[in-house]
């Protein structure tokens, strides 16, 4: 039986925590084939970003193609695109692609605060890229800025996904580990424009949470690829996602990477799952493939 192929398109992060260098150990641990774009070089390590080049867009446009013509995906995840002609130039190719199932983590803010995505290219994301992919998984910052508005409440985070979805995109999961509301927990909100729940795990008290964004969207488009449903997916990732901060090794002396290891399916890693925030919620069920 063949294993489902995912692209990831992505920068490189020589530190290994994060970008493509992440997915790659996401995607396969969980049982796929990755192929990677990357987008950009970085000279990285736990304490910070030293130097920055982009990928020159002809060279990022062959990659595509040399791709598409043999490995087609099953899945795709979007990350750090950086420039306007990036972001123009996957946007047409997906929109000419037809690909399938595509999440897009939408890096625009390095944790330490430094701009990753040229401000030209910000209305590029929701007027051009955002109507061709499936999902996107903003952090309270990202949909702040992508957005134009405040997000202080959970009752803020429902109102960004639903003007998230006036972009034409066709999920939105908002994650609120910038969240300042709940200090123990550490909830995300998810919704279809028919459908909506949220998902919550523990806050671990941690430093080493360098690539959490890119593990979860790597997670996510690998359980679609497998053939997980929209919400199930989300769940298998964010069970993956929580393994990965409560075993993380330690490495470096700044924020260091999760660890990378195979799925336990551990009961605890598993979010809580709840219709309204403030609801004390309920473990979600281990889902099976295909639902």
């Amino acid at each position: 039986m063949k294993k489902p192929i995912v692209w990831t398109v992505a920068g490189s992060d020589s530190g290994g925590g994060a970008g493509v260098q992440a997915d790659i150990k996401v995607i396969n641990l969980l049982g796929a084939h990755d192929c990677s774009v990357i987008t950009a070089l970085t000279a990285q390590n736990t304490i910070g970003t030293g130097r920055l080049e982009w990928v020159a867009p002809d060279m990022l446009s062959a990659q595509l193609e040399a791709l598409k013509t043999d490995l087609p995906p099953a899945a795709v995840k979007l990350g750090m695109l950086g420039t306007a002609a990036a972001v123009e130039m996957v946007a047409t190719f997906l929109k000419t692609s037809k690909s399938p199932f595509t999440v897009c983590d939408p890096v625009l803010i390095s944790s330490s605060g430094a701009f990753l995505l040229e401000a030209s290219a910000w209305k590029l994301l929701t007027e051009k890229l955002f109507p061709v992919v499936h999902l996107i998984t903003p952090n309270i910052p990202e949909a702040e800025h992508l957005l134009g508005m405040e997000i202080t409440t959970p009752a803020d985070i429902e109102a960004a996904a639903q003007k998230a979805l006036t972009t034409g995109v066709k999920e939105v999961l908002i994650k609120g580990g910038h969240g300042s509301h709940d200090m123990e927990l550490s909830s995300d909100y998810w919704s279809d424009g028919k459908n909506h729940v949220w998902l919550s795990s523990p806050r671990l008290d941690t430093k080493h949470s360098h690539g959490t964004g890119c593990v979860l969207s790597s997670a996510i488009a690998t359980a679609r690829a497998l053939g997980y449903g929209p919400l199930d997916s989300i769940i298998v990732a964010k069970a993956y996602l929580n393994q990965g901060l409560r075993q993380a090794p330690g490495l470096g002396s700044g924020f260091g990477p999760l660890a990378f290891n195979p799925w336990e399916k551990a009961a605890k890693d598993i979010p809580l799952v709840f219709q309204k925030a403030g609801e004390p919620g309920v473990r979600a069920s281990l889902p099976s493939i295909g639902k």
